[in-house]
């Protein structure tokens, strides 16, 4: 044990639990910290929509088949634009060949079922240490590197030297549950609004994780009125044949904005990982999954004999940030794009945004370019 390196996961959500998961598999000593409780970080109200490339990472991991009895799977993706009242459906047939005997185009689980699944593999590790910040300062650990996973707004930022790029949309997201009727079975559906996207989950047959941005005031509006008004104000911008019969659970809110910070210009051995490094609207629902990708570049990098040596961890960072450069610069333009080209009343866009549907409905490559490009990601190929 004292020939190992010792690496410090700082932050103990789905990203940083997932890293100490992958690098248990090498030589290593993993210290997971956290100010949170174990189960406060597994009980909490959220849910995650799972693409294709991130099921190769978790197969890769040996998680998939764990985690499969907790997933719901949708094979129809509805998207449609109720200001120029445009839509089409993406469907598996959709799907690359090597992609499509899967059956989903995607899935979605609920944050608590996936942290008990990634804390139970946890335990399954002898080399993976959960302790508070606290203890680890008490015993006085030197460590080799360090993560910095503690999501978008880190707390350890203001110590760092980094460079930071931030993008503000004013809004806000209001997440909570509904039972529906009149949705179309396993099928998830993004409506472009004015204010901003309007996305619903499937988490069984008429139960959805409603994903709702609008402007800051509005969605803060939102939350603090009763669940019966709330519920006719999202009746009034549903498609009409949805039918509203419950909401379930609470109702949270959480900013929305485009970040990137790389800690290139400190010489310290810690990296930004997941949505510390970089974090992007929510349309889409590309967050977690890249953040997943982040872990699956580390673990690949550390795999190479030549990583594991304190000599060579020195040049680790620039590497890892060179490596992830494409995928996310790639992911924030694309989400960015769709908020600037569709959450708006622009009257010089509207006709090009027809055009957009126009052609997604007709030509069948175009339907599997968008499709495969938001499932698989672009280094899909990459993941082995």
């Amino acid at each position: 044990m004292s020939n190992r390196l010792n690496f410090n996961i700082v932050g103990s959500g789905p990203t940083g639990i997932l890293l100490s998961i992958a690098l248990s598999k090498l030589d290593l000593n993993i210290y997971l910290t956290d100010f949170l409780t174990r189960e406060q970080l597994i009980y909490q109200d959220k849910t995650y929509a799972i693409t294709h490339s991130t099921r190769k990472i978790l197969d890769k991991f040996r998680i998939w088949n764990k985690l499969k009895p907790y997933l719901y799977g949708f094979d129809k993706l509805s998207i449609s634009d109720s200001v120029t009242s445009s839509f089409t459906t993406l469907n598996v047939s959709d799907l690359d060949k090597d992609i499509s005997a899967e059956n989903n185009i995607g899935w979605v689980v609920k944050h608590s079922d996936l942290m008990n699944v990634f804390f139970l593999e946890l335990d399954n590790h002898s080399n993976i240490f959960f302790n508070t910040p606290q203890n680890i300062s008490t015993e006085k650990f030197i460590f080799d590197y360090k993560f910095i996973s503690t999501g978008a707004n880190p707390i350890n930022k203001k110590s760092f030297k980094f460079l930071y790029f931030r993008k503000s949309y004013n809004q806000s997201c209001l997440t909570f549950k509904v039972l529906l009727r009149g949705n179309l079975e396993r099928c998830a559906y993004e409506i472009f609004r004015e204010e901003g996207p309007l996305a619903l989950l499937p988490l069984n047959k008429n139960l959805y994780q409603i994903i709702w941005t609008s402007s800051t005031s509005k969605s803060i509006d939102r939350l603090n009125t009763d669940k019966s008004f709330l519920m006719d104000n999202l009746s009034t911008i549903l498609p009409d044949y949805f039918k509203l019969d419950e909401m379930i659970g609470e109702v949270n809110v959480f900013p929305v904005s485009l970040s990137l910070n790389l800690s290139i210009f400190n010489s310290k051995r810690f990296v930004f990982v997941g949505d510390s490094f970089h974090s992007f609207h929510p349309v889409g629902g590309q967050g977690l999954n890249t953040c997943w990708r982040d872990v699956n570049n580390i673990f690949d990098m550390l795999n190479e004999k030549s990583f594991i040596s304190t000599d060579k961890l020195k040049f680790f960072k620039f590497k890892y940030y060179l490596n992830r450069f494409i995928d996310i610069l790639f992911t924030l333009v694309i989400t960015d794009s769709l908020i600037t080209f569709f959450a708006n009343r622009n009257y010089l866009l509207i006709p090009l945004r027809k055009i957009s549907f126009i052609l997604l409905n007709k030509k069948s490559f175009i339907r599997q370019i968008v499709l495969n490009q938001m499932t698989k990601s672009i280094i899909y190929k990459t993941i082995k």
